[in-house]
Formats: structure tokens, sequence, C-alpha cells
């Protein structure tokens, strides 16, 4: 959806609505995470015996705000240039006085890369309490996926994440998505503070919740590791508890993580699920991000216990001793069922645990026309990629001629408006295709309909199978495929490929 001003005015002048922009006219320290809103600051032993002092803490909010306040700024250019080339080139610094009054630098805010990715919660605040019409304080760290979904329904321009070795772009990210959300919220004339209210109370309003609720079933297990930092949380989580964690981008809301723990046991700790997808944020150290929920303390699986199994030993990381592994190595079905095993040689009840589900080799239905396999393969199939009956349309009208009408099997996020249709994936389905002209004449069907409906992917299934077909930029190419049969999807292996391209979650991404 669009900005609409109908809502909005609902919104604003109900009671919720004007207390959050009430909150947001005189935002706290309160609006930052607790553990990021300081700097603590140790002295080397020459500056504990010149300042007689051993440790301080600086509040960043406070920093910036002081070293803001005092600037003029003509229009919201100036202000990005100050930002740019003085704040970011040259930090801001802090001093105090020795015991003689004399004045010193001892610290520079930016100094440091993580300065700009961990507090960048304090740093836009500051910002924003000393300039609001110039800057917005930014409350998405590690939640960047959110973000983009309410880039996407409110059609607001998202600015290319950085790498994760470009440091500078990374520092400089907050710049980009505060020029993206000033241009939005003059266009639309709101205030700092009702944008404020927009971004943070009502647009997630329509964003996928991070937590244990309707999640989908799991269809790949993956291997996390937590330090001895970590340890005291997983021992005080619960079922209730989430948490953000280094992780895969490949990882999919409701697949199972196995949490090890390096110290100070080596050992399998407790199963997880992932309550999101995995995702690059850029003010995150480790970048790829997952939050996790559903803790279920199991019995221990000891690294000699994985060194032992015949199956296990051989896995990548076991071998690396789970070293730099932390979400990025998945397990197989038959490696998950392995550990299951040894858990439950120790005593473990498996009922409580999520189990990956597993079907029979082969479909068991009869099939006697296209109909058929829509209603016994795709339709169960796209239920299993996470997508609702609402998310298609089937036989979706649209002229592709002077006259012509066609009816694309299943247009899939579609937008029906007459004259302005589009989806975000075409399937057509077929009876079968089992000769090289009619896989040539379907794909070039499916195609048209791609083209015309500006889909960013397209796929076709038939009795044989599903085949998918990824973007390029000059459109589609008939030998740039991924085919799986009914029976490979059947095995979550061969479902999870699928996933990657066309599940749910990446398909309703923004384009």
């Amino acid at each position: 959806m669009r900005f609409n001003n109908f809502t909005w005015e609902l919104y604003s002048s109900s009671k919720r609505g004007v207390k959050t922009i009430k909150k947001f006219s005189r935002l706290t320290d309160k609006f930052i995470e607790p553990d990021l809103r300081v700097i603590n600051w140790e002295f080397s032993d020459e500056y504990k015996k010149r300042y007689h002092v051993g440790e301080i803490s600086i509040n960043v909010r406070q920093l910036i705000c002081d070293a803001v306040t005092k600037v003029k700024f003509k229009n919201s250019d100036d202000a990005n240039r100050y930002f740019e080339k003085t704040l970011f080139r040259k930090g801001a610094p802090f001093k105090m006085a020795d015991k003689k009054g004399r004045r010193s630098l001892i610290y520079t805010f930016g100094e440091e890369d993580s300065d700009w990715y961990d507090y960048v919660g304090a740093l836009s605040l500051g910002l924003y309490l000393a300039h609001p019409d110039y800057f917005l304080p930014y409350n998405f760290r590690c939640k960047i996926n959110q973000l983009e979904e309410i880039h996407t329904e409110f059609n607001i321009p998202m600015p290319p994440v950085p790498g994760k070795n470009k440091k500078d772009d990374r520092g400089l990210y907050y710049l980009s998505i505060n020029r993206a959300w000033q241009e939005f919220r003059i266009l639309h004339g709101l205030s700092p503070a009702e944008m404020c209210a927009f971004l943070y109370d009502f647009a997630p309003e329509f964003v996928t919740p991070m937590d244990s609720r309707d999640l989908p079933s799991p269809s790949k297990v993956w291997l996390a590791t937590g330090g001895a930092w970590d340890f005291d949380f997983l021992e005080k989580s619960n079922k209730d508890s989430i948490s953000r964690w280094g992780g895969n981008t490949g990882v999919r809301r409701g697949d199972i993580i196995l949490m090890y723990v390096v110290s100070p046991h080596k050992c399998i700790h407790s199963i997880w699920r992932a309550c999101s997808d995995g995702f690059i944020d850029p003010f995150f150290h480790y970048h790829g991000t997952i939050w996790i929920c559903g803790r279920i303390k199991t019995v221990p699986v000891t690294f000699a216990e994985l060194k032992k199994d015949p199956l296990l030993s051989q896995k990548t990381a076991v071998k690396a001793s789970f070293f730099g592994s932390s979400g990025k190595a998945s397990c197989t079905v038959e490696e998950y069922e392995a550990i299951l095993k040894i858990m439950k040689n120790e005593g473990q009840d498996l009922s409580v645990l999520p189990r990956i589900p597993l079907r029979d080799e082969l479909p068991q239905v009869k099939l006697q026309d296209e109909r058929d396999v829509e209603i016994q393969l795709i339709e169960p199939f796209l239920e299993r990629l996470g997508y609702k009956k609402s998310d298609w349309v089937r036989q979706m009208p649209i002229k592709m001629g002077r006259g012509e009408r066609n009816y694309p099997d299943y247009a899939i996020g579609a937008k029906t408006k007459r004259g302005d249709e589009s989806a975000r994936m075409v399937l057509e389905s077929k009876y079968q295709l089992s000769s090289q002209r009619e896989f040539v004449e379907a794909f070039m069907q499916t195609k048209s309909y791609a083209l015309r409906l500006q889909s960013r992917t397209m796929a076709m299934a038939a009795k044989e199978g599903v085949w998918v077909f990824p973007p390029k930029d000059e459109g589609f190419d008939i030998k740039r495929v991924i085919h799986k049969t009914w029976g490979e999807l059947n095995h979550p292996d061969g479902l999870f490929e699928l996933k990657k391209h066309i599940g749910r979650s990446e398909i309703f991404k923004r384009r």
C-alpha cells in the first residue's frame, strides 16, 4: 500500500496517535538499547596517574547533541555535508580537565568502526534532539529486515545495504536512510515527531512479527554458536525468549537452530527456532543476522560425542571445532536425526523437539488432467513454501494485445487494477511436459505473462516437477533453470533449495 492521508489522519487524531506523537516530541535515552547508550572508556596507566581516574562513561547521545547544537544549517544538503565531512570524518571530541584545570583531549567518538555500527541509535538521537528538521532517530539496528518491509509497504526507496568490508559505507548508511525518510516526511507534510510516530508505531503494524507466533514448518537445520559471554543468557532464557544472533542469510523463518556453546562447555546446549529470515544489517558487527525464539533446553551433546559419530565427525564445522561457524553451517536431515539419536540415548524426550516433516518419496496421487496437478501438487507445494491462498490469484485475466485476453494460472502477489496489473511471480501449470517442444512452448507462454506483469520470478509445474527461472538483467533464460521433481521436493533439502528462490518471504521482499 502507499501512504493514505485518510488512514493517517484517523491514526494521528486517535488517543494512541496523539500520545505517541507527543512522546516523540520529547524523546529520552530510553529510546535507545540500554547497553548502547554509553561508551565506557578505561584509561591507560599514564592517564590514570595523570587524571586520577580509572574509568569514565561517555553518554553518546549527549556528546553528539552538545557538539551539533552549536552548528547552524542552511538546508538539508548543508546538514548532510556536516555529517559526512565533519562528524563522520573527524569524530566528536570528548574533553575533560586535569587536576590543574587544563583541557586535554582524551577520546574522539568515531575513531573506532564499532562506534558507528553499535551506537547508531544514540548518535542519531543526539542529532534529532539538536536538529529534528534535518535528522531523525534510527532505532532499527538489527531489525533492518522490518525496515525493508516498511519501505516496501509505503513505497519509500531503500538504499542498498553496503557489503561487510565497506566500513565507510556502513558508517554512512544512516545518512542514506535519513535522506529517504526526510524526503518522505516532506512529501506528505509530516512533522519530525509525526514521522517518528509513523516509523515506530503506525508502520510496524504492517510488518512480519519476530516472535514464535504462527511459525511455518521448518525447512532446514542450522548450527549457531555461543561464547562464554552468551552462556548466561542461554541458561536463563526460556520458550518466550527472543534474541538476535549472527547467522546465515539463507535462514528462513521457522527453521531449526542448534545452539552449540564453545565455552564453558563444548556442547549442543539447546534448540531454537528462527523467527525471522536471515538478513544483512550494516549496524551489526556480524553483518549476517537472524532472530531466534522458542528455546528448548536439551540434554547436552558434547563435542566428543559429535566427533565419535561416523556421520557427524565428517562435518566441516565439527572438524573445525565450530570455529567461525555461527549460523553459517547447515545440517542435513540425516545429520539432525543423528544428533537427535544421541540425545535420545541420553534420555531426551524427542516429542518436544521440532522436526522437519518427512514425506513419502513420491506423492501418492492420481492425476487425470491439469486441474488435478494444480489441486493435488501445486497448491500444497505453494503452502509448503509459506504461501496462503490469499497470496495468489488463479486464472487472472490480463490483456496481451488488441482485444486478446489471457489467463495466467497463478499470479502471486498480484495487483489486479485494470491497466496497472502486476504480479511478483507467475506460475504456469501443465498436465505434463514430456517433450522438448512442449517445454519450450510452455516457457514462452509463461515468459510472456511474466514480462507483461513485470514479475521478478517465473515458474512452471507439471507431473514431472517444478521449474524455476530466476531473472537476469535481460529477462528470463530457458537455459538458466532450477528443476526439482516432486520426489525431490518431498525431501526437506530439495524443498529448501527452491524455497531460497520462490519461498513467500523471498518473493514478497522489496522489489
